[in-house]
């Protein structure tokens, strides 16, 4: 009896080790900005960045229930449409995910977020760019998803979406895995574009992720 107890207990153990290391790969955190700090993102371009207070959902919002005290504000305006952006370097291996997943506190002034993520396919654990800001040797993906109205949106992108924006650089394949002395997702970058031609950008950003 006391030996099927002991096994009993060593598959319990053993079932527990599993679920915790499953629940880590189930996702993985790039920012939730609860610590109030932005210093994880360098900017670029007519933007102002702040860590501010979430808005208070007038009512049950789900979303706006999970995304903690803080978002990221994002404020600029546009020349020629494009306002600037953020980005921040990963250096992971991101081949266990399978999407971008994030939360976006729309305006009426509306415009759209161009997401771009920068695997590294030379293998020296950077991204070495042309004049124009354009990996010369590793490749971009890039896609675009709209700012809607007032109010947390959440968005889950499959990296099937991203199409290749720079062909003929890196190898062409997505391949953000950290192995043959690449880096993986070594890079993402977020560029804000206004809805007009001289317009503003006024967005919060939330919850951004990698999951399944």
């Amino acid at each position: 009896m006391r030996k099927i107890r002991l096994w009993l207990l060593v598959v319990c153990c053993l079932l527990l080790v599993v679920s915790c290391s499953m629940a880590e790969l189930t996702f993985y955190l790039i920012d939730n900005f609860e610590s109030g700090s932005t210093s994880k993102w360098f900017p670029f371009g007519s933007i102002d960045v702040s860590a501010v207070a979430n808005p208070l959902a007038k009512a049950k919002d789900l979303v706006a229930e999970s995304c903690g005290s803080y978002m990221l504000k994002i404020k600029g305006s546009a020349s020629d449409w494009y306002v600037g952006g953020i980005g921040t370097d990963l250096m992971i291996d991101a081949s266990f995910y399978k999407r971008l997943q994030m939360d976006i506190y729309g305006s009426a002034l509306g415009g759209k977020l161009r997401i771009e993520l920068y695997d590294e396919d030379n293998g020296n654990n950077q991204i070495e760019t042309d004049k124009n800001w354009q990996p010369l040797y590793d490749d971009k993906w890039a896609v675009e998803i709209p700012i809607l109205g007032p109010g947390f949106t959440r968005i889950s992108v499959p990296f099937t979406a991203f199409t290749l924006d720079n062909p003929g650089k890196g190898d062409g394949i997505w391949n953000p895995a950290t192995k043959n002395g690449s880096s993986g997702l070594t890079r993402m970058q977020i560029v804000f574009v206004a809805k007009e031609k001289t317009g503003k950008v006024d967005v919060g950003l939330d919850n951004v992720l990698l999951t399944y």
